[in-house]
This record gives C-alpha cells, sequence and structure tokens, in this order.
C-alpha cells in the first residue's frame, strides 16, 4: 500500500489539476468526468484485495477466524477476567473506545485507533513498532496496563475452554516445554488477526456521492460538503497523505501536534524502530511463517533520521467522526481542533535533553478561514458510513 515515487508525482500532478481547474474561487458543485475518476480512487470501488499475509499461514483460513473471533470478545484473557480485545476496539463505536486515552487494567499513553483497514496496512500501533496484526495482537495480552495476562495463563486457558477447536485447527495442544506453549500463545495472535481481516468497512456518504456522480447524478451533499471536499483535494493538500480508499499513506508524519507529557516526550517512530527490530515476533522472526525472501518492509527498514522523531502513523480518515478524540495520545477532542491545528500548526516541541535530533516538521500552515474550517469538517463527517446491522463478524459469537 505504499506509493512509489511515479505514484506520488501522479497524485500532485492531479492536484495540480484539480487546484488550477476546481478550486480557484469556484463554488459550482458540478464535476468533470476526469475528476469523478479521480475521486472514485478514494472510495472503496477501488480498495484492493487484502495484501498477502505470508507471516501467518492461517490469515485466511475461516475456521481460525471464527476462532479468533471468540478470543477477540473473552473477557476471561485478562487478570482481572474484564478485560477483551473488544474492551477498547467496541463494534458499536467503529472499533474504538472514544476514550483520549485507552484503559484496560489501568491508563496506557496512547489512543486506541479503529481496527477498520488495519490489514492494509504494514505498520501497528501508532509507531509501528509491530509489523503484524498477529504480533500486535499478542502485545496487549502481556502489557500490564492492558490484559496483564502471562503466556503460561494464556495457554491454560486455551487448554480449559477451547482445547477441542485449537487441536482441530492448529494440530497438539502441549505444555511440554516453553516453546510449546510459546506456539500455543502466537497461535491466538494468528486467529485474532484471522478475525480482524474479515472486518469490512462501512460504505460511506462520500462513496455514495462518487457512485451518484459516476452515474450523472447530482448526489446529495450540501453545498458546505462539496466546498470541504474541493479543500481536502485542493487547498488543504489533505490528500497528500490521506489517499487512496483508506485514506492513509501507512507512512510516519511529525505534524506539530502537542506534547501530552512534556517530561517524558514521546519518541514516536524514532523508538518504534528500535522495538520493531528487537521484537521477537516480528516478520523474520522464527514464529512468523514468512519466506526468507519474504518481510521486504523489514529488511529495507528506514532505521534512523530526524524525521523519525516524534512521528506518528497517518491514521484512517474513514469513520473519522465517529472515532473521536484524534491523534496518539488524544490530545484533540473535535475535528474542528483538528482542522484548526492543521490551519495554524505549532513547530513541534524540542527538547535537546530527550530529543536525539529536533524534530523534523511535517506541514505547512493551511491558513484557512472560518468558513473554510467548516466546510473541511462537514466533509470530514461525509466519511462515515452505517454500522452493519447483519454483519456476523460485526458482533460477538
Amino acid at each position: 500500500m505504499f506509493l512509489t515515487i511515479k505514484q506520488q508525482l501522479i497524485a500532485l500532478l492531479w492536484l495540480l489539476i484539480w487546484s488550477i481547474s476546481l478550486w480557484a474561487e469556484d463554488e459550482k458543485p458540478e464535476f468533470t468526468a476526469r475528476d469523478v475518476q479521480y475521486l472514485k480512487g478514494f472510495t472503496l470501488a477501488s480498495l484492493p484485495p487484502l495484501p498477502e499475509a505470508k507471516d501467518n499461514d492461517y490469515a485466511d483460513n475461516a475456521e481460525v477466524a471464527v476462532f479468533g473471533q471468540q478470543l477477540f470478545f473473552d473477557t476471561r484473557l485478562s487478570a482481572n477476567q474484564e478485560v477483551a480485545c473488544s474492551s477498547c476496539h467496541q463494534p458499536d463505536k467503529y472499533f474504538t473506545d472514544n476514550l483520549k486515552l485507552a484503559i484496560g487494567q489501568g491508563e496506557t499513553s496512547r489512543n486506541t485507533p479503529t481496527l477498520l483497514g488495519a490489514s492494509y496496512g504494514p505498520w501497528k500501533y501508532w509507531d509501528g513498532r509491530k509489523d503484524s496484526l498477529w504480533s500486535q495482537a499478542l502485545a496487549p495480552l502481556e502489557a500490564p496496563l492492558e490484559h496483564n495476562f502471562k503466556r503460561e495463563q494464556v495457554f491454560e486457558l486455551v487448554q480449559k475452554y477451547y482445547a477441542d477447536d485449537y487441536q482441530q485447527l492448529f494440530g497438539v495442544l502441549s505444555a511440554s516445554s516453553e516453546s510449546d506453549r510459546t506456539r500455543v500463545f502466537v497461535n491466538v495472535g494468528k486467529a485474532l488477526m484471522a478475525y480482524q481481516r474479515q472486518l469490512s468497512l462501512p460504505v460511506s456518504r462520500f462513496d455514495q456521492y462518487v457512485y451518484a456522480l459516476e452515474k450523472g447524478e447530482k448526489g446529495d451533499f450540501t453545498s458546505s460538503e462539496v466546498a470541504g471536499l474541493r479543500l481536502f483535494m485542493g487547498k488543504g493538500a489533505c490528500m497528500s497523505c490521506h489517499n487512496g480508499p483508506l485514506l492513509t499513506n501507512f507512512e510516519f508524519h511529525n505534524v506539530g501536534v502537542p506534547e501530552a507529557d512534556q517530561a517524558n516526550v514521546d519518541l514516536g517512530r524514532y523508538l518504534g524502530i528500535e522495538q520493531l527490530r528487537e521484537d521477537e515476533f516480528n516478520c523474520q522472526s522464527d514464529w512468523s511463517d514468512a519466506g526468507e525472501d519474504d518481510c521486504e518492509e523489514l529488511r529495507f527498514l528506514k532505521k534512523t533520521g530526524p524525521e523519525l522523531v516524534g512521528a506518528f502513523k497517518t491514521p484512517t480518515l474513514r469513520s473519522v467522526a465517529d472515532t473521536a478524540p484524534y491523534m496518539h495520545a488524544g490530545q484533540f477532542l473535535t475535528l474542528e481542533q483538528v482542522v484548526a491545528h492543521y490551519s495554524q500548526p505549532s513547530p513541534p516541541f524540542y527538547d535537546r535533553e530527550q530529543h536525539p535530533f529536533r524534530p523534523h516538521f511535517d506541514v505547512m500552515p493551511l491558513m484557512l478561514n472560518a468558513q473554510e474550517i467548516t466546510d473541511l469538517v462537514a466533509f470530514l463527517k461525509t466519511l462515515s458510513g452505517d454500522i452493519p446491522a447483519n454483519d456476523p463478524w460485526w458482533s460477538e459469537p
């Protein structure tokens, strides 16, 4: 899902064409056929098939996904018997929790991102310290502030409640060695990944609007929503990072978001790289099903540089109006605050005692007026769709 240099140049060319032909003082809601073709690239109609999961042989096994769904909603998979994966990733909140910071056994230091679309990106967590959904799923289980569960406890739970299911899917359930217990732990993560790959994205009003334009119809956007769409693709250049049908480039940027705790700065991707390389469950580990020639992202990883300091992953904007608060530590409570920040951002906080480099600043002020902020927010709200009423993967089994 990374954009090549050629693809980025094409995207910038489109941006230039749109800026010249559509957004210079033009308030008309009409779009040309070429415009509609371009917009379609941001809709779910252009979403490609799921990328192959070479590091997880069970990723597309429907029966393993069912097992993973059971685990996802099981609160027994925690020390206090009260925390499940679904505690933070709640289906009725688009697989987020609407909290500033995630809360498990205690309060964490990061905001809960949605799981929708996560199967397409190569990096997990805000800092990309995991490179697969299965390895990411394992981390909260052992984290003291989240599930606070030990690997031995995971094994015991599977043995007590899921032994038949596990053995049917993965083979012998053995506790004869630490390696055997870790294998069960890993397979729990791979099952959780298989489940998450089943989660579909709701069709948004934006998708429906573009589909209507494609058929020659007017669509149901208000004039403010149309103006916001034009800002998104034009003056705001939001599509530079929020591109494609998932409205993200899956890359990392420092956009000058206020530091949540200036006494303990969050180094973001800079520290995430270090954790990823040391991760016992990364794509190149013995627990991965990937081959020697796989794991290109990890093998060709950029390991250091000022642009990594305080950089965080570009989130999807799908259902963004329903997944507040925003940014990696929930620094902004509303979309209005987010857009106002991009309109007049402050440079990143810098403390030479804590930062290895001066953080690289990745945004330019948009200098939006009040009406433009209102219009852009109006458009962002069209990126939500209704929660599927009859999709069994969106509910507890």
